[in-house]
């Protein structure tokens, strides 16, 4: 790669006559469809998304105007504009019940003003009359919540006991955190919810967005009857708000998939037990077992779980057929027919497993190997799809040297492979390779 290639993107350089690279048209509808494509429908009891025409919306929460479109120090970045939940709903057409949303409007410019920073501020009381007006006059809710932390003043905020910090903000962060979300961002905090039992008591028909960028407490929606709907939105960018309004109004299809698995409860991530133990470091202790590899393998994680790694929800259905599977000349390949056999257009992902024999190294019981993402698919269509990867790709690194002193190794046996939609909705295939 060109040491400065970057430079043939900055904004003093034109695109083609006076039109410039950074901001113009093209990068701004990018940047909306891959926040619309990352996004991951989490829940959908009833189908209560996308809205039906017609739907009459009541924005519950600060989130809906305090959007958080990324991360801060060098994972910030200038923009023109941000756009929030509100603005994109009424830009789809969508109609808002715009007094409640006047009161969380003139809340957020409030702290804002006062030195708060988008998803660092505490959730409002939600004024009683505001909640009865809204039920009068909206069939529909949804509660929109946000987050933002770094490194310090994530998950439970850690004050740092060293005064020599370079920057104030390695202290000030951890303290205004704590003060905000004193259980940790991971959690609901009281206020949040004492608003969601309020709009839940008050509406048959209820959505969540969450505004979040990483993993948190989804413990009081998933087995949660009052709560419908719950879109991950994650932190789309400058056209995040509008890209969440596209999918709850059915203009996209949601079809991103979890990098994450979500567990019943932080205790259940085994890297929480020595988080933040010190400033200095973190005491890695979790081995080969990291994410879903921990939580498909170690005995009793797998009942923890309450959306496991891969898993995404779509507005319309799709179904798999594998067409060929095999190997040549160390290399595995897979085709699969994925056929769309609902009535919406929508994109689906392809993941494949493998599942290792049991030998002398430890192994996790599924690794992701290969996946893929089909194109737009119109209700009928269907898409030839092929996974391929090569055989050493399943070997495991012999650190403690049992086998072979630091090496990676294919220890023999039958290695089987699994084709579906997520870690859990992946099916067994016929074929699978066989180490000699």
């Amino acid at each position: 790669m060109e040491k400065w290639i970057r430079t043939r993107y900055q904004p003093n350089l034109p695109l083609d006559g006076e039109r410039r690279v950074t901001a113009c048209p093209e990068h701004i509808a990018l940047s909306r469809q891959a926040a619309q494509e990352g996004m991951v429908l989490l829940k959908n009891r009833n189908s209560l998304l996308p809205l039906a025409p017609g739907s009459r919306v009541a924005l519950f929460g600060k989130g809906s105007f305090d959007y958080v479109k990324g991360g801060g120090g060098s994972g910030d970045v200038t923009c023109a504009y941000v756009r929030n939940v509100c603005d994109g709903l009424k830009e789809e057409g969508v109609f808002v019940y715009e007094p409640l949303s006047d009161y969380y409007r003139a809340y957020v410019a409030e702290r804002y003003a006062a030195g708060d920073i988008p998803g660092l501020m505490a959730e409002p009381e939600l004024p009683v009359e505001l909640l009865s007006s809204a039920r009068e006059h909206a069939d529909t809710a949804v509660i929109v919540l946000s987050r933002f932390s770094g490194e310090g003043w994530d998950r439970i905020p850690v004050i740092p006991e060293n005064k020599d910090y370079v920057w104030a903000d390695e202290v000030l962060m951890p303290q205004r955190a704590r003060r905000i979300f004193p259980k940790g961002d991971y959690y609901l905090t009281d206020a949040e919810s004492a608003m969601v039992d309020q709009v839940c008591a008050a509406f048959d028909r209820v959505a969540v967005v969450l505004n979040v960028g990483g993993v948190m407490d989804v413990s009081w929606f998933y087995e949660n009857d009052r709560i419908s709907s719950v879109l991950l939105a994650y932190q789309g960018g400058m056209e995040g708000g509008a890209a969440i309004a596209a999918l709850l109004a059915g203009k996209a299809n949601p079809c991103g998939k979890l990098p994450d698995t979500f567990a019943r409860d932080l205790d259940d991530y085994p890297s929480t037990e020595h988080f933040h133990d010190s400033t200095d470091y973190v005491e890695y202790t979790e081995d080969v077992y990291v994410g879903y590899r921990y939580f498909e393998t170690l005995p009793g994680a797998a009942e923890r779980v309450c959306y496991p790694f891969g898993f995404g929800l779509s507005y319309t259905r799709f179904a798999l057929e594998v067409l060929e599977a095999g190997a040549e000349n160390g290399i595995i390949q897979i085709r699969t027919q994925v056929t769309n056999i609902g009535d919406r257009a929508g994109k689906e992902v392809v993941q494949l497993y493998f599942c290792p024999p049991k030998g002398r190294l430890q192994k996790p019981s599924r690794n992701l190997t290969a996946f893929r993402k089909t194109g737009l698919l119109g209700p009928g269509e269907s898409e030839t799809v092929t996974l391929s990867f090569a055989v050493s790709d399943m070997a495991s690194f012999d650190d403690l040297g049992k086998i072979a002193p630091s090496a990676w190794v294919l220890e023999k046996g039958r290695y089987d492979l699994y084709l579906g939609t997520s870690v859990r909705d992946a099916e067994k295939l016929d074929f699978a390779w066989e180490q000699a």
